[in-house]
């Protein structure tokens, strides 16, 4: 199977089973690598497939972003410093993270911008997996957009597989 040149992964409902901005109180601390606990015991780790489509990526030499609405940076930060994946902070996986109010099309064309991957993109080079339906405007740029309709899987083996066939 054929990778993208991208892959761009939306945080909440997505990566993992919360909204930073409302489930998550800091501080936060590792409770083991691959789960924190926050100020008030909530435990989180990613969804269960989550870490071997990452590190699948990885090793394949795709690009990943992470691209978020969140309002709170801070704590989508401090998630994805502490989360590790094989011991590895989640953070250094990514290429580029684009968080903030605004509209994913904005996020995906700012990273692209970043990494030099602005021709990629325009040639439908990129996926973006989201929990969030509206976020499907990214198609008008060149991103493949795979709809994670059941949030309390988020992002399943089977879904990952879905998108890299209809990307191929």
């Amino acid at each position: 199977m054929k990778y993208p040149k991208a892959v761009v992964f939306d945080l909440d409902y997505t990566l993992w089973p919360c909204w930073c901005d409302v489930h998550i109180e800091l501080p936060i601390k590792n409770h083991r690598p691959d789960e924190i606990v926050d100020s008030y015991g909530y435990k989180l780790k990613l969804y269960k497939d989550v870490p071997g489509i990452i590190k699948e990526l990885k090793d394949n030499g795709v690009t990943i972003i992470s691209a978020s609405r969140t309002p709170t940076v801070h704590i989508a930060k401090e998630l994805i410093s502490h989360i590790k994946i094989d011991n590895i902070p989640m953070k250094d996986y990514f290429h580029s993270s684009q968080w903030g109010t605004g509209s994913k099309t904005r996020h995906i064309k700012n990273a692209a911008k970043e990494l030099g991957l602005e021709k990629e993109l325009a040639n439908g080079e990129f996926i973006l997996y989201d929990d969030e339906y509206r976020n499907k405007d990214v198609n008008s740029i060149g991103c493949k957009f795979v709809y994670l309709r059941d949030t309390d899987y988020g992002l399943t083996r089977e879904l990952f597989e879905k998108g890299l066939k209809e990307y191929n």
